[in-house]
């Protein structure tokens, strides 16, 4: 209730003088691709049930999701503005950059729980007690975020906090049963602070630059690709953790298995933040209030 009334209160509601029919075959291709890209990305989670289904809705995705973009981009009233994709900002922070430093980040939560009971042989609960103090980090790093970037400058905080970030990624994978636990809750805490401020960042940045014509289309942009990248960490990590149980010949997962997976999704994170070194140094800064004389 106070997220509708804050939006309520601070978004303009805009709207077009002029309504326009709806893109039905942007709707459909559009509907369908991304239906078959999420369950197929869904299922390789599950190699139980065979590859064939997923390798097909997988291809039909890719297929149907470049029908859509081929149908978007010559349609006199698309259904999606990808126009948005030419702001350097909107492009950087949601479909390049963004879009693989968030499959490293989305990859961390499925990978946590699983290497505290499977790998660590904790119980539920207090596997739990561990993945509390990531999700802490997440909530303590909000009030933090806003100086910070009007200090630095959104290019400085994606690139040295997308370093921390992953860098703690891949420290998940030298702990250990032995390790004493007040320095995996320290991790827990770092990777959540750095965590939480990457995505704040992110989701800051790609509006900054969006003019109000392509506000609409552009939210939607970032929602789906939001959702792609999450259920593509999750499809990463299971993907990591299958082969490296397949390539030892073991029959169930051991802590090594994490160890590789999380080095691996590390260096996604890592890869993505370099690459945001492409922004100019006074990317966002009427959104950010940073001035490069600071």
């Amino acid at each position: 209730m106070a997220g509708l009334l804050l939006v309520a209160y601070f978004i303009p509601g805009d709207r077009e003088a002029e309504t326009r029919p709806l893109d039905w075959p942007g709707f459909f291709l559009t509907s369908v691709g991304l239906a078959c890209l999420l369950y197929g990305l869904e299922r390789i989670a599950h190699p139980e049930d065979g590859a064939l289904p997923t390798v097909t809705l997988l291809a039909a995705g890719i297929l149907v999701g470049w029908l859509a973009v081929r149908h978007l981009a010559r349609a006199q009233h698309p259904l999606l503005d990808l126009s948005a994709f030419r702001v350097l900002t909107f492009a950087l922070s949601t479909l390049s950059a963004g879009t693989i430093f968030r499959v490293a980040i989305n990859a961390t939560p499925f990978l946590l729980p699983l290497l505290f009971q499977v790998g660590f042989g904790l119980s539920p609960v207090a596997a739990c007690m561990m993945i509390l103090a990531y999700f802490l980090g997440n909530l303590g790093m909000k009030a933090v975020t806003t100086p910070t970037l009007r200090r630095f400058g959104f290019r400085s905080v994606l690139v040295i906090n997308g370093v921390i970030a992953s860098a703690s990624i891949m420290a998940c994978a030298a702990i250990s049963p032995q390790t004493p636990q007040a320095l995996v809750v320290a991790l827990m805490l770092i990777a959540g602070l750095s965590r939480s401020m990457q995505f704040t960042a992110l989701n800051t940045l790609a509006f900054a630059d969006i003019a109000s014509a392509q506000r609409s289309s552009a939210a939607t942009l970032s929602s789906m690709l939001q959702q792609v990248a999450m259920l593509f960490g999750v499809a990463v990590a299971a993907a990591i953790l299958n082969l490296s149980q397949i390539a030892r010949g073991a029959p169930a997962l051991d802590l090594v298995d994490f160890r590789i997976a999380f080095l691996a999704i590390g260096v996604i994170g890592l890869a993505a933040s370099f690459r945001f070194l492409a922004l100019p140094p006074a990317a966002g800064a009427e959104v950010s209030g940073h001035s490069l004389g600071n």
